[in-house]
């Protein structure tokens, strides 16, 4: 089964910003939300999953600390915004 490719932007506390990496050949992250959510938990813990999609939008992950539940728009400051 192909899986999403993205790639890490920014972690911080309380949050790790992704990106879909728009391969045409894989799955996009929206389509492929519950095992992107599995490695992000694995990899960074609880921390809330801010993704920037194929389409270049910034939206949520949403987890219960153990799986995916949902997306949700995220209209906070992103990687670029903080350090600008």
């Amino acid at each position: 089964m192909k899986r999403a490719s993205y790639t890490e932007l920014a972690v911080t506390s309380g949050m790790v910003f992704i990106a879909d990496r728009c391969r045409p050949d894989l799955p996009s992250v929206t389509n492929d939300a519950e095992r992107v959510v599995e490695q992000c938990l694995a990899a960074y813990g609880e921390r809330r999953i801010i993704y920037r999609d194929s389409e270049g939008e910034w939206g949520e992950l949403l987890h219960t600390g153990i799986q995916f539940r949902g997306f949700a728009p995220y209209t906070d400051r992103t990687p670029g915004e903080v350090a600008a």
